[in-house]
């Protein structure tokens, strides 16, 4: 008899199957992303199931079937459910709408798995609802994916030459070749200091900051630094989520 291989992660989308049944993506430690059919759940209200098939709880679980497209065995909750609301609740929903259309089916990627775990842990935490300062959150996960994944260009050096990327200079940004040297009359320019403060992690303002006059320049650096990765990670991203929009990008602009 063949063992059964216990799992943990979460859920992160689910969809009606058949009449009673639903479709779950599961985004596993140890095997990344897995489709299964989770049977007699829709429609019983009495079911144990049902609750744990929430996003953002942890759980652990097993599968069965020999086919592509598993039945979900086993399931348990590991602790309790991030408790995430207004753009802290879309951001989630958003990070699991990319992760279900951009993660490879079956393959562990224990790094995006602990960057998730770490963005849910930060989206629960932060004390503010703006979601221009819940956005960076995104970025630096979005980054790590991307790079994770092998669709982040090399941002330490110009894509035709090889040379350093140096921060008084201009450059444009190509998805599939990197940072090309250009001007600041071009469409959509950044300079090498974002580029390499991108690079850095650097997305948010130092705390240290007292002085007022620099206090308001970090401001407009800092919102400069956000946009730029905010369209840098769209371009990336698009190679993976193609022309399909995104459903969670709705909540946003409806919120």
């Amino acid at each position: 008899m063949k063992m059964q291989s216990i799992l943990s992660g979460y859920v992160l989308h689910k969809r009606p199957y058949r009449e009673t049944s639903m479709l779950v993506d599961f985004f596993s430690l140890e095997q990344g992303l897995i489709r299964t059919i989770v049977k007699g759940v829709r429609g019983n209200s009495k079911s144990d199931r049902k609750s744990l098939l929430q996003s953002f709880q942890k759980v652990e679980f097993t599968l069965a079937g020999r086919g592509q497209l598993k039945n979900l065995g086993r399931i348990e909750s590991l602790n309790l459910r991030s408790n995430l609301i207004g753009n802290q609740l879309y951001c989630g929903m958003y990070i699991n709408e990319v992760l279900s259309r951009c993660l490879p089916e079956a393959e562990p990627v224990s790094e995006i798995f602990d960057d998730y775990e770490q963005s849910l842990l930060s989206l629960s935490q932060v004390s503010t609802t703006q979601l221009s300062d819940i956005e960076p959150i995104l970025r630096i996960f979005e980054l790590n994916m991307l790079q994770t994944l092998g669709y982040l260009p090399d941002f330490s050096v110009e894509a035709n030459t090889g040379e350093p990327i140096l921060p008084e200079l201009f450059y444009t940004f190509d998805a599939q070749s990197g940072f090309h040297l250009s001007h600041a009359n071009a469409a959509m320019p950044y300079t090498g200091k974002v580029i390499l403060d991108i690079a850095d992690g650097k997305m948010s303002r130092d705390s240290t900051v007292v002085d007022r006059v620099d206090e308001q320049k970090a401001s407009v650096d800092e919102l400069i630094l956000r946009r730029a990765a905010k369209q840098i990670c769209r371009q990336a991203m698009r190679q993976l989520l193609g022309q399909k929009p995104l459903k969670s990008r709705e909540l946003f602009i409806q919120g």
